[in-house]
């Protein structure tokens, strides 16, 4: 299947995608199936890939980055999307997780967190989604109260990518006014997993999105150094905000990834099919423009990201539709192939429950479709 996006890749973006594609191919359909069905994050696959360059492709050399743009880590998660790398999504958290420290951090917590990060000693989630508090940021009622030199902390996140198998944490909890009022202020904080009172609490079987270590994180008077404070006090949202904006855009380039992948699998089984083919062209036809629109948007929010105008609604944009064409293009794959595209060495299926998953997580699709509203009714 012709690849269009090679005709307005540079040359540098063509390398990254290269090295994507040979990164994914060495990975056996074997292990792509048995980390799905068992659940069990691939952590030597991470390693390995972060010594590819990739964990941590879009940040200076300064820190152990690569210096790539995000145009080539959209391609990465693209193409791990496609063949359902066990490692995307933690890929995608981890660099996610890094980019508050590079913007908020201190010089003592760059040099702590961020080449360990690159090298891929050290594994980041981002703990922000609680039993009460998805995509309303403002509903956070995990709480950090000062106390001498360290912060307290208490309460629970859920649902956290990579979590259980996470060395540091970017959390956000309403900050406790030391004076005693009910004045609070969303703050963030570097975790280790190793401060007292953290730990982790149940680890979750899901439908899709299996193999990432999602769990919960629980915080029974944690207590964190006051040197973890991330930014100032009340910054959290702008800290979160910031970094989910990107977030989303890596996000719409998984969902293209699996659009194109379920889009590959549908045309490789029909063109074994003599029967009854030309009353399905059309529906091809129309899929393949799901997926390319998809991957246009995807794109234009990565350039925007990569000439330093992130924006937060063509972000929100590229996500619903790169993840609707996703579910969209995996649903009618499912049908065009029938009972045999169930089964898992097709990867459809798998495409399918990711691509569900997809709509839902970091801001569904509902919350994004309003926040656009908001914007354009300023």
């Amino acid at each position: 299947m012709e690849d269009r996006r090679l005709a307005y890749l540079s040359e540098n973006q063509k390398s990254w995608l290269r090295k994507a594609r040979d990164f994914a191919d060495q990975i056996s359909l074997d292990e792509i199936i048995a980390a799905d069905q068992t659940n069990v994050f691939r952590r030597d696959l991470f390693e390995k890939a972060c010594k590819e360059g990739l964990g941590a492709l879009p940040f200076s050399e300064e820190y152990g980055g690569s210096s790539g743009d995000y145009v080539s880590f959209c391609l990465v998660n693209e193409e791990f999307g496609r063949r359902c790398i066990p490692i995307m999504s933690s890929l995608g958290v981890h660099v996610l997780s890094q980019e508050p420290i590079y913007k908020f951090g201190t010089a003592e917590q760059k040099q702590k967190y961020l080449p360990a990060s690159a090298s891929g000693k050290y594994l980041a989630a981002f703990g922000l989604t609680e039993p009460n508090a998805g995509s309303d940021t403002a509903a956070i009622s995990t709480t950090a109260k000062l106390v001498g030199n360290e912060y307290i902390l208490n309460g629970t996140k859920v649902f956290i990518t990579s979590g259980a198998a996470s060395d540091y944490f970017i959390v956000m909890a309403q900050l406790i006014d030391p004076e005693g009022s009910d004045k609070k202020a969303i703050t963030a904080f570097v975790v280790d997993k190793d401060c007292p009172g953290f730990k982790i609490g149940q680890k979750f079987d899901m439908l899709g999105m299996r193999g990432y270590a999602t769990c919960e994180l629980v915080f029974e008077d944690c207590r964190v150094a006051k040197e973890n404070l991330l930014g100032e006090h009340g910054w959290g949202r702008k800290v979160a905000l910031g970094s989910l904006a990107k977030g989303r855009v890596t996000i719409a380039a998984q969902a293209t990834g699996w659009a194109q992948g379920a889009l590959e699998i549908a045309c490789r089984h029909l063109s074994k099919e003599k029967k009854s083919l030309d009353s399905k062209l059309a529906t091809i036809g129309e899929l393949a423009i799901l997926v390319e629109s998809a991957r246009v948007l995807t794109y234009q929010a990565a350039r925007a990201v990569d000439r330093g105008q992130g924006d937060i609604t063509l972000a929100a944009m590229a996500k619903i539709q790169a993840t609707d064409a996703a579910m969209t293009v995996a649903t009618e794959a499912l049908s065009l192939t029938g009972i045999a595209g169930s089964q898992p060495q097709f990867l459809l299926e798998r495409i399918f429950r990711d691509a569900k998953a997809g709509q839902i997580y970091e801001g569904t699709n509902q919350i994004q479709r309003m926040l656009i509203a908001r914007d354009l009714l300023k």
